[in-house]
């Protein structure tokens, strides 16, 4: 009883913010649905295989690389402590812990209080707690991507030495690693990371640790593909033809009506399945078929410059238009995860959390230039670039969201406290200073 007295009312609240977002996770672990989708069902192959010993490859899967490794690796642990069923609470796992970093995450930016509010936002946000019940990639992707932020903060608030940015580095290599859509990601926060310590000692080593930590797989899969480079996945040549291809809009489900006839005419066996019964890769079948003298990958590439070519020079504002098509389809939906109904209010509590964290995010940066928020809003926007390229849909925005969430409760603490809470983009050892400005008038305020 006595410690309950003298804890302090913002750990209270997170507990009870914990409590509230594991509960909502652990009725979809438990009750999740039977239907999976074809990102899954790969998914739990993969990690049944891993889970076996197999190694990365599964029966009937023709392309195991694919799918980048993070996620099945994950699922196959779930596998190993609790069977089928484990995957689910691994997801469960993830959900919970994602909230607990978005706290420390914004704690470490702008005070427990900040922390509490943007924890609370995650615990309450519909789609991560409903994704617990799907096997799907994007959880882990949040929780790593949120990780990697703030080991970045925590490298600049310690003392200065390039260490803490090599394991920063290698906590975003981790998240590439789940997702492959992040690989641009290092690079441009190993720019941000050169501007706010002025040195090049502490960019190279962000930047080498995450290139170190993908350098193994990407090794592995290159080797496993005959020689052909796989950075991460194999899958994004794939994408990048279905997000340039102008007559579908970059939509996988258009991408059937476009090229239905074309894909039943490669493939006989298809010819009484009407469009929106054809599955995404039998009609990338019939593109690589295209060119029978290349194997998948290089056919596809030849494909993505036909379409840069043809559509994005040779048309270049209805290019522009469907790119920001796509990025409204990105952020003006939420991510309903597999085979669940949309909800006008969970879509209006979604514009609401997404919209107002970017304002957070906003003020605080305009009122403050704190080199985390800038951190934050970088790595919002490069997923938002690359998504673009790609097949963007509402479900490419979850893996954010925390951030976003983090970034906004932050921005909004900061910019409360003026001027006081301004933070230059620090010098070299005056890091940990400049961060720690930020807690300077509620420090003040206690001694009061």
């Amino acid at each position: 009883m006595t410690r309950l007295r003298t804890m302090p009312p913002w750990a209270a609240a997170l507990a009870l913010v914990v409590l509230a977002g594991g509960a909502a996770r652990v009725a979809h672990a438990v009750h999740h649905g039977r239907f999976l989708s074809t990102d899954e069902r790969a998914y739990a192959k993969l990690a049944a295989a891993l889970a076996a010993g197999h190694g990365y490859r599964a029966p009937k899967m023709n392309d195991p690389l694919h799918w980048p490794p993070g996620t099945p690796v994950l699922f196959a642990g779930g596998r190993l402590v609790g069977g089928v069923e484990g995957q689910y609470w691994a997801q469960l796992v993830v959900g919970v812990a994602l909230i607990v970093v978005v706290f420390a995450l914004a704690r470490a930016i702008a005070g427990p209080w900040a922390g509490v509010a943007a924890a609370a936002a995650v615990a309450l946000y519909p789609p991560l707690a409903v994704l617990t019940g799907d096997l799907v990639s994007e959880p882990l992707g949040a929780l790593t991507l949120a990780v990697a932020v703030l080991a970045l903060v925590r490298a600049w608030r310690g003392p200065p030495g390039w260490s803490r940015f090599a394991l920063a580095g290698g906590a975003l290599g981790v998240a590439v690693l789940v997702r492959a859509d992040l690989l641009a990601l290092p690079f441009v926060l190993a720019v941000l990371v050169a501007i706010v310590a002025r040195g090049w000692r502490a960019p190279l080593a962000y930047l080498g640790a995450a290139i170190l930590v993908v350098a193994p797989w990407s090794a592995y899969a290159t080797h496993r593909s005959g020689g052909e480079l796989v950075p991460v996945a194999s899958s994004s040549w794939s994408s990048l033809f279905v997000g340039t291809y102008l007559p579908a809009d970059g939509r996988q489900f258009r991408l059937r009506t476009a090229l239905g006839d074309e894909a039943r005419a490669h493939n006989p066996l298809l010819r009484g399945v009407p469009d929106d019964r054809l599955r995404a890769e039998w009609v990338l079948d019939a593109v690589a078929a295209r060119h029978p003298h290349l194997d998948r990958n290089a056919a596809m590439k030849a494909e993505v410059q036909r379409n840069l070519r043809v559509y994005a020079l040779g048309h270049p504002l209805d290019f522009a238009a469907m790119q920001a098509r796509k990025v409204a389809r990105m952020w003006l939906g939420y991510d309903r995860g597999t085979h669940h109904n949309r909800r006008d209010w969970i879509l209006a509590l979604h514009l609401l959390l997404a919209f107002g964290g970017l304002a957070g995010l906003l003020v605080g940066l305009v009122r403050t230039r704190h080199p985390a928020l800038w951190a934050i809003l970088l790595t919002v926007l490069t997923v938002t670039a690359v998504n673009s390229f790609f097949v963007s849909e509402a479900r490419h925005n979850v893996r954010v969201m925390g951030l976003l969430l983090a970034g906004g409760a932050a921005g909004v603490a900061l910019s409360r406290r003026g001027r006081a809470a301004r933070s230059e983009p620090p010098r070299g050892g005056d890091v940990r200073a400049r961060l720690a400005s930020a807690a300077r008038p509620r420090d003040a305020a206690r001694a009061r």
